[in-house]
């Protein structure tokens, strides 16, 4: 018997990620790639590792003893591994390594933009990979592997649910502004626009979330005429007199003409906060490195 370490470490990865698909997106593979690994390893143990006896439609992989055995193993060697590039990265005491960081427009434009350049100048052997991506996945994204951290928004009064091997951590509170048509006229009640059509956010968003317990805790119905799941999509409608939206003070940097700002009391704020993986080896000093660049960023604006 020979064993491949490289298969025990393919082997992990269908545990940790759930089955063969979740593995092959963690280890930027095919799931077909992953399935003749399991095979190989399979042959050079002599052992049955996935129990076929069970499977069928979606159901998840099922594991042998022999296969529980090879896999704590396997999580022994990741952790030496581990363990190896921390003790290398520390002795060379520079922050290397790729992160990537999953962030969206108004939150790249109000700090982390800041927070990127500055990682740039201060640590040139880090590699950060930017997507500009919806937060609604940015939990399932982390947990296989494929983003390392993700800005992520909900109303201020909401708390956020962390799924397991996750861990939150707050930024920066968006203050809520009322944005109406300048045609229309002005008040200092939002009582006084409470028949008047309104563009609302999708049920999840940090608008939506809003909107929602400003109609509960005002009585006021704010009727929704428009849904709109970007910032500048329903400040255009405003501009084009279609009805009032509500916004956090960072999406009206760059808003459009026809517009007004109203600071009315009890709108709240959004809260940007970042996610990350939480573990014995997590986060990465690489990781670290840029979520305390971020709350700098986010302190400082």
């Amino acid at each position: 018997m020979e064993l491949d370490p490289r298969r025990l470490i393919v082997l992990r990865a269908v545990d940790r990620y759930a089955g063969v698909v979740g593995a092959a997106a963690a280890l930027h593979v095919s799931p077909s790639a992953v399935s003749q690994q399991l095979a190989a390893l399979e042959r050079e143990a002599g052992v049955v590792i996935i129990d076929r006896s069970r499977r069928g439609g979606q159901r998840a992989v099922e594991f042998t003893p022999a296969a529980r055995l090879l896999i704590s193993h396997a999580n022994a060697i990741a952790e030496e591994l581990d363990a190896a590039e921390a003790e290398l990265s520390a002795l060379s005491d520079a922050i290397t390594g790729p992160v990537t960081f999953a962030a969206f427009l108004t939150a790249l434009r109000g700090f982390a933009g800041t927070a990127i350049t500055d990682l740039r100048r201060q640590h040139p052997a880090l590699t950060l990979s930017v997507r500009q991506l919806d937060d609604q996945s940015a939990a399932a994204d982390l947990l296989a592997g494929r983003t390392d951290l993700a800005l992520v928004e909900d109303d201020a009064h909401q708390r956020r649910p962390v799924p397991k091997g996750l861990r939150y951590q707050a930024l920066y509170d968006d203050p809520f502004r009322v944005v109406v048509p300048e045609d229309w006229a002005e008040v200092d009640d939002l009582a006084l626009l409470a028949e008047r059509p309104w563009i609302d956010g999708p049920r999840d968003s940090a608008v939506g979330q809003a909107m929602r317990r400003v109609r509960h805790t005002s009585g006021v119905k704010l009727p929704a005429a428009h849904l709109c799941h970007d910032f500048t999509a329903a400040l255009l409608l405003v501009s084009a007199g279609l009805g009032a939206t509500l916004v956090p003070m960072l999406a009206l940097a760059a808003y459009p003409t026809g517009v007004r700002e109203l600071a009315l009391p009890g709108l709240g704020a959004r809260r940007i906060g970042v996610l990350y993986r939480q573990s014995r080896k997590e986060p990465t000093p690489a990781v670290r490195t840029v979520v305390d660049a971020l709350r700098t960023a986010a302190v400082e604006a």
